[in-house]
């Protein structure tokens, strides 16, 4: 029996559609169309039946992860479009199957194959991308470690670049669903808008949100990617034809203060 036979044969028996009818109905038909020795297919036929066990423990570890990261996205799908969740992710299960090593990825997956797809239906809420990214986004950020040495740090400065939490990402939505209650039974719609939107992890370990102006997200984007300070201002401004005054000067001056007091901006990067 080859590696990769067997492997084949256990990824169908887990999640190939109707693979768990196929072993009921004649497992040995099942091992052999796996091009399986004839040994082989008589020693597991011999031994304890645990393909359709492994079927329900895989499967209902990958279900559980996704339910556990995307619990609003799937009520609001299943009851606005008829069990559109649960019938992406079966199908997802069924003719993609993740690919990522660690479970916490596999609703990144799921999101990633099926967005095209939601856009394309015209049963599935616009907005139900920008709330299943929401979702992700808030696990992830408060599931971000700490780092184990702190770093070194000093005076902002200009020339230097700035210091942030680890646990901190910037979000681009065309909906506010941000602003959606957190009950699951609410269906309520979200507004139109389009939004830069700060997540971040507070000192208490609470995630926030921080709504940013497009020049405050700009701004942002290059500080986060290691630019200086004095390097980052200028084409941030450039980008979105904002004119550079000291009133955008203070306003940065303001924001950087805030994100300071919010535990997102540490100091600058120590010399």
């Amino acid at each position: 029996m080859t590696d990769a036979k067997v492997n084949e044969m256990i990824a169908d028996a887990c999640l190939a559609a109707g693979a768990d009818a196929e072993m009921a109905a004649d497992l040995r038909a099942f091992l052999e169309r796996h091009a399986l020795d004839p040994e082989d297919v008589e020693a597991i036929l011999a031994s304890p039946p645990r393909l359709a066990l492994y079927r329900r423990l895989v499967r209902a570890n990958f279900v559980g992860v996704v339910e556990r990261m995307m619990p609003r996205t799937r009520a609001r799908l299943n009851a606005l479009a008829g069990d559109a969740f649960d019938r992406a992710l079966d199908q997802f299960l069924d003719e993609v199957a993740p690919r990522t090593h660690y479970l916490r990825d596999v609703p990144q997956e799921l999101l990633a194959w099926v967005a095209p797809r939601w856009a394309d239906d015209a049963r599935i809420p616009a907005y139900a991308v920008d709330l299943a990214r929401h979702e992700l986004l808030h696990f992830e950020v408060a599931a971000a470690p700490v780092p184990r040495e702190p770093p070194k740090l000093d005076e902002v400065a200009l020339g230097r670049p700035l210091v942030f939490a680890e646990a901190k990402r910037l979000a681009r939505y065309a909906y506010a669903v941000h602003e959606l209650p957190g009950e699951l039974d609410d269906r309520s719609e979200p507004r139109v808008h389009e939004i830069a939107l700060l997540v971040y992890r507070d000192p208490e370990h609470a995630v926030r949100y921080m709504e940013l102006t497009p020049l405050a997200a700009a701004i942002l984007e290059r500080l986060f990617a290691g630019t200086a300070l004095d390097a980052a201002v200028a084409p941030a401004c450039a980008s979105l034809g904002v004119t550079l005054t000291n009133d955008v000067l203070a306003d940065t001056a303001r924001l950087l203060a805030d994100l300071g007091a919010r535990g997102v901006l540490l100091g600058a990067r120590a010399a």
